[in-house]
């Protein structure tokens, strides 16, 4: 086919599917307690199986604005859902979670709330509703609430269905939908929003799955009453709806799931009031200086208002001799005396004396405590913030303070740029958890500008298994083996051990070899000693005694099965850190044996140099040496090269399943 016509064909389907995809001939209207026996059948959906313990048949949203007293505008988001519970294991649905952001002054308000329960009862549909007594309040904090209900009657079969709006003075901070969801999948997902012409959204959409509406349309002459004001207004409307949109299947390393999730999400780039445009959030400039003058971060660690830290300074510092040998002593100081309490907030949430004082904080107020302290000594320290990986990703070109959900500092005092973070007792002086090798951060600071990248693909560090045989007496083969860790699979295995203990990591260890092989001795030194590597060590024995002999020279690893085990992946694949494993054998050739058959060496690359391993395998007539290696340099694979990835492990394997065969000699 010529291909100026293909291309011509291709645009004009181009030109079609857009077409049909902002038609708007697909909206479906569910009524409030409009439900039929007919509801309870399911349609065909290529999302459905046998597996799924509830099926969201409708999810809708809609958010509109509405003047108020204050001369500005308020949102009101309307929420409305159905919902099919199939199995016993989705009754956690018929508890409602409505969250409210409710401060002393201009509070959200929670109106309109309403949710039933119908049942199939010999052909008829009885309807239970909630009590609204038992609607109650969770107060979350000062700013936060958190409201509940919980349906009655809930059984497996049973629609529950619910409706509530939401009215805040939050403009700028609509709510976010997901179309998607981690457990259960929905037919049918819509969302509508109506921008005043007065303000300028960026919309940006997550997930892989595509809508099958996305239309705009101009909303002439909408009246807003503000104040004493009245506002006529031509708005934007837009409207997006996905349909059968399957449950998120959650695959191996991915480091959050609600990152891959179909969603939308809303940032207020541009207001205007009548007289003058306000470009919000223009630059990582703007934001910065915004930051630094906020009483609840930049302002709280400034020195002059830290004066009265400087006794815990001078008493945590007594005897340094050095700025480095203090800078240690304070780092050492908040780890190993603070409790580190878990949130999402890079702000203060009580003055930095009241939380020396407390001994306890989220990251902000921790690792604020420790900027201020650090510059009370004289050290020159600096914020900066960053998403950890369970929190998402946020972007280096656009700011966005939502995206942000953690601090740690930075100090270039001496002669190189140090990052502590001293929320993690399990972390030493220079080192940071994985979760916050993320990629992009950001440098809070009068005097440094600019962002700096966590990057995993960076990180450096080798794990080297060591494996010594030799023959004892009795028909045995006795061995040592040790396992040098790196920082972070240290790491790793000091909140491993917090959760199992020492006794029950080494019971695993001898659940995974079986009974034949008789482990003993075991030991990890410095797993109390953070900023050490950990060494794993424990001596074991190998009956030998059979007329053959099947041995296989990597007796202990991680890899005794391919970790990508599904034959496709929709996802893509993020490593924890890149891979640098050497493990070596030296052996005596068993007493009275001669070798019968040896695997062949290999080597074998992965994608050109993203890769390598190594199998490297010889012996003479009294020892036998061994060693591998596997290298894999990056952590982020698109599914597109999955099945490489697949293969490549499918490979590494292989070849650790193969056996030495010994024979005893006639």
């Amino acid at each position: 086919m010529n291909l100026i016509i293909k291309f011509c064909l291709i645009f004009l389907a181009f030109i079609l599917c857009n077409q049909k995809n902002i038609s708007g001939q697909d909206k479906v209207a569910f009524q409030y307690g409009d439900v039929t026996v007919n509801d309870f059948i399911l349609p065909a959906s290529p999302v459905l199986d046998s597996s799924e313990g509830a099926v969201i048949i409708a999810d809708i949203g809609k958010t509109s604005f509405i003047g108020n007293e204050y001369r500005y505008f308020s949102y009101v988001y309307k929420k409305y859902s159905r919902i099919l519970i199939l199995k016993n294991s989705a009754f956690d649905l018929a508890t409602l979670k409505i969250p409210l952001y409710v401060p002393i002054e201009r509070k959200s308000q929670l109106n309109e709330v309403k949710a039933a329960v119908y049942n199939l009862e010999n052909g008829k549909v009885i309807k239970s509703e909630f009590n609204k007594n038992d609607l109650f309040e969770d107060k979350i904090n000062s700013n936060t609430s958190e409201y509940k209900l919980t349906l009655p009657s809930v059984k497996e079969g049973s629609i529950i269905e619910y409706s509530y709006t939401i009215t805040s003075y939050r403009y700028f901070d609509i709510p976010d939908w997901y179309f998607q969801h981690l457990y259960y999948p929905c037919l049918y997902s819509e969302y509508e929003v109506i921008f005043p012409d007065a303000m300028r959204f960026l919309v940006t959409k997550y997930g892989i799955d595509s809508f099958s509406t996305k239309e705009t349309s101009t909303v002439k002459n909408n009246k807003y009453i503000m104040g004493d004001l009245t506002v006529i207004s031509n708005d934007m409307k837009q409207r997006w709806v996905m349909k059968d949109v399957p449950s998120f299947k959650d695959e191996k390393f991915i480091f959050s799931p609600y990152g891959y999730l179909d969603k939308i999400e809303f940032t207020l780039a541009q207001t205007y009031n009548g007289e003058d445009i306000q470009n919000l959030r223009t630059s990582w400039y703007a934001v910065t200086n915004d930051l630094l003058d906020e009483k609840n971060f930049g302002r709280a660690i400034e020195k002059d208002n830290n004066v009265n830290l400087l006794n815990t300074v001078e008493k945590v510092t007594a005897g340094d001799k050095t700025l480095l040998e203090s800078a240690r002593s304070i780092y050492l100081y908040v780890r190993d005396n603070f409790t580190y309490l878990s949130s999402d907030r890079i702000f203060l949430r009580d003055d930095l004396y009241n939380i020396n004082k407390k001994k306890k904080g989220n990251a902000a107020d921790l690792n604020l405590l420790l900027i201020a302290l650090l510059r009370q000594k004289g050290i020159d320290a600096d914020p900066v913030i960053l998403s950890t990986r369970e929190f998402g990703k946020n972007s280096p070109e656009f700011p966005l303070l939502e995206k942000m959900n953690y601090v740690i500092c930075m100090t270039r005092s001496f002669g190189d740029t140090i990052f502590l973070d001293a929320t993690n007792p399990y972390l030493g002086f220079g080192q940071l958890s994985l979760d916050c090798y993320n990629g992009h951060a950001r440098v809070i600071s009068h005097r440094i500008y600019g962002a700096v990248y966590f990057s995993a693909e960076r990180i450096k560090e080798n794990e080297i298994t060591s494996v010594f045989i030799t023959n004892e007496s009795g028909g045995k083969l006795g061995g040592s083996c040790e396992l040098v860790l790196g920082d972070f699979k240290t790491e790793i295995l000091r909140n491993e051990i917090k959760s199992s203990a020492i006794r029950q990591y080494f019971d695993d260890i001898r659940s995974a070899y079986g009974s034949e092989i008789e482990i003993v001795n075991t030991g990890i030194d410095s797993l109390n000693k953070p900023g050490s590597p950990a060494k794993v060590h424990f001596e074991f024995t190998i009956p030998a005694s059979d007329d053959i002999l099947y041995f296989n020279p990597v007796i202990f690893t991680e890899y005794k099965q391919n970790p990508f085990k599904a034959e496709k992946r929709k996802y893509p694949v993020s490593l924890p850190l890149p891979i640098d494993n050497l493990y070596t054998l030296n052996m005596e050739i068993p007493e009275g044996y001669t070798i019968d058959e040896l695997p062949k060496s290999a080597k074998v690359s992965f994608n050109e140099d993203q890769g390598i391993f190594e199998y490297a395998i010889q012996a003479n007539q009294n020892s036998l040496k061994f060693r591998s290696r596997i290298i894999l340099k990056e952590v982020f694979f698109p599914p597109e090269n999955y099945q490489s990835l697949r293969d490549f492990f499918a490979f590494i394997i292989k070849k650790f399943n193969e056996q030495v065969v010994f024979k005893k000699k006639k």
